[in-house]
């Protein structure tokens, strides 16, 4: 419960920041400001979280042979090189769209760059307190990060600032003060990694690219919309904040699949189909009721929320609220497929799917128009797609809904 809570706790601090700034900023700071936190969110969190995951498995592992776990520190302090080194290089490459989202403001381009590397810190101390079942301090990293991000706005809002830079390093720097208040120097030598390296190194990367492809197709419409409507900052903000709202229960996916995949896995591993093919579909069953659900927060409360909470002037209309709640939908179904392919060990066939969708939002959402129906559809159409292929490349294995 401690870092489930405090998982919540700083999405709920990101949440308020954007909420303060709001109210501090005019409508262009607020579009460079929100592009910023989805962006640092798909770059930083879509890479680095694929290295916590498997150091927190290797460093357990280690520890659970009675081995030195210094092995396994080594290979995440090389595999976030390897991935902070790619996700420098991403930003450079897209640094044309971004420059377009920030107004040509190069202190937000280098502001990426600095937040992508206190991300790097942050997951890169994560992983082995979770491996050694350090919880309190695992949970505190969030904790810490939540308060200094929430502190720190509030010293800007006594300063009045209203410079969408100062802002954003809010959010870019809150990790890495986090990651310097609880690092402790120096990592361990000896021990071994019982895995194959290159077979570790190839499931870090297919498990970042899920991640990262992901986290892309959840965050990237409202991105794509400021860089095409950088004239109406206050249209562009309004589609990020009823986005953001409906993205929401995305929050919720890897506390879900961390629920199911033990099962899936036991499942598949005993050869019991049938348990799969129930589990799905009332999973299924219980997705297109909370859809529904889901679909009418979107049309009579997510408006409301978006004036009250972000003090949006504008919101887009209700079918562009529809669309992008049941592209949640989809992405929701689309776990269960996704879930099931891991158990079996077929990363790669998984992230295939969510590149996919990815790349569905960038194409529809650059090149069709309007911009906002563009990237509401994109979005929906790249989900849709995501659950689709994974469906069908589920059904190569025996075990089958």
């Amino acid at each position: 419960m401690q870092v489930a809570g405090s998982q919540i706790a700083l999405a709920a601090s990101n949440y308020l920041v954007l909420a303060i700034a709001a109210r501090h900023l005019d409508a262009a700071g607020v579009a460079v400001l929100s592009s910023y936190y989805l962006l640092i969110n798909t770059v930083g969190r879509g890479l680095f979280a694929a290295v916590e995951l498997e150091t927190t498995r290797a460093v357990a592992a280690a520890l659970a042979a009675g081995r030195d776990d210094g092995a396994a520190r080594s290979a995440a302090l090389s595999d976030t090189g390897l991935l902070l080194a790619g996700a420098l290089i991403l930003l450079g490459v897209s640094s044309p769209l971004l420059l377009a989202v920030t107004g040509s403001g190069t202190a937000t381009v280098a502001l990426l760059a600095v937040g992508a590397v206190a991300m790097a810190a942050s997951y890169l101390l994560r992983g082995p307190l979770a491996g050694a079942g350090r919880y309190s301090r695992y949970a505190a990293t969030f904790w810490i990060e939540a308060g200094v991000g929430l502190a720190a706005a509030g010293a800007l809002v006594l300063l009045n600032s209203t410079s969408s830079s100062a802002w954003i390093a809010v959010l870019a720097l809150a990790p890495l003060v986090s990651a310097a208040v609880l690092v402790r120097p120096g990592v361990r030598g000896g021990g071994s990694l019982s895995a194959d390296p290159g077979r570790r190194r190839t499931t870090v990367l297919w498990s970042a690219a899920l991640l990262l492809a992901g986290q892309g197709l959840w965050n990237l419409a409202p991105v794509l919309v400021t860089a095409r409507l950088a004239t109406d900052p206050e249209v562009a903000t309004g589609f990020f904040y009823v986005a953001v709202l409906l993205r929401a229960p995305v929050l919720l996916f890897p506390a879900v699949q961390a629920l199911l995949l033990p099962a899936f896995t036991t499942m598949t591993g005993t050869g019991n189909y049938s348990a799969v093919r129930t589990t799905s579909r009332r999973l299924g069953l219980v997705i297109a009721g909370g859809g529904v659900v889901w679909i009418m927060i979107a049309v009579l409360v997510v408006p409301t929320m978006a004036h009250l909470v972000f003090a949006a002037t504008t919101v887009p209309p209700t079918w562009v609220l529809v669309v992008l709640a049941l592209s949640t939908v989809a992405g929701a179904a689309a776990q269960i497929g996704q879930t099931h392919l891991l158990a079996l060990g077929r990363a790669a066939e998984a992230a295939s799917g969510w590149i996919l969708g990815l790349t569905v939002l960038i194409a529809v959402g650059l090149l069709a128009a309007p911009p906002i129906a563009a990237a509401s559809l994109g979005q929906l159409v790249g989900a849709g797609a995501v659950l689709v292929l994974l469906s069908l490349v589920r059904r190569r294995s025996p075990a089958v809904p």
